[in-house]
C-alpha cells in the first residue's frame, strides 16, 4: 500500500466527520417557544428579611429536531408599562429534542414602586420580556434573542 493511500484511508473519514459537524453546526436553530399557562403561579418568597422577590416558572417547547444544552440567559421583565428588573438566568440541563421544559425565574422588583403603579394584579395584566438565551449542541455554542409578549392572569401566592 503506497504512503499516499494510507493518508487518504484516515483522512477522508476525517473529512467527512468534519463536514457533518460543520453542517449540523450551520443548521438552523429554532429558538424555544414560550408556552405560558393563562394563569401564571407567582411566588412571592423572601431571600433575606429585606429582600422579597417573585418566583415564576417560565414554560417553553424545543421545536427543533435535535436536542441541546440550555446554559443560561438574561432578561428584562414588564408587566404593562412596569419594569420588573432584569434577570439573570443561571441554569444548566439538557433539553431533548421536541420536549416541553421549564426553567424558573426570580426577579427582585422594587415592591414599594410596583404597589403604587396602579396595576391591578386581580385582572390579566400583559407580561413581556426580552433578553438572550445560551445553549450549547455538541462543542457549539450560541446566544440566541427571545421576546415575549401576552396577557395572563397572575395567581399570587406566599
Amino acid at each position: 500500500m503506497s504512503y499516499f493511500n494510507k493518508i487518504s484511508r484516515w483522512r477522508i473519514p476525517g473529512l467527512v466527520l468534519a463536514a457533518a459537524m460543520t453542517l449540523q453546526a450551520c443548521t438552523v436553530f429554532s429558538p424555544p417557544e414560550a408556552r405560558l399557562p393563562g394563569k401564571l403561579t407567582v411566588k412571592v418568597f423572601s431571600i433575606t428579611p429585606e429582600r422579597p422577590a417573585l418566583r415564576v416558572t417560565g414554560v417553553y417547547y424545543n421545536p427543533n429536531n435535535y436536542g441541546f444544552t440550555f446554559t443560561g440567559g438574561e432578561l428584562d421583565l414588564k408587566l404593562d408599562t412596569f419594569y420588573l428588573g432584569h434577570v439573570k438566568l443561571d441554569t444548566v440541563m439538557t433539553i431533548p429534542a421536541h420536549a416541553t421544559f421549564t426553567v424558573p425565574v426570580v426577579v427582585e422588583p422594587d415592591f414599594t414602586k410596583l404597589g403604587n403603579s396602579g396595576i391591578n394584579l386581580n385582572d390579566s395584566v400583559l407580561l413581556s420580556f426580552s433578553g438572550t438565551m445560551a445553549g450549547r449542541i455538541g462543542c457549539f455554542s450560541k446566544k440566541i434573542n427571545i421576546k415575549y409578549q401576552g396577557k395572563h392572569i397572575m395567581d399570587i401566592s406566599f
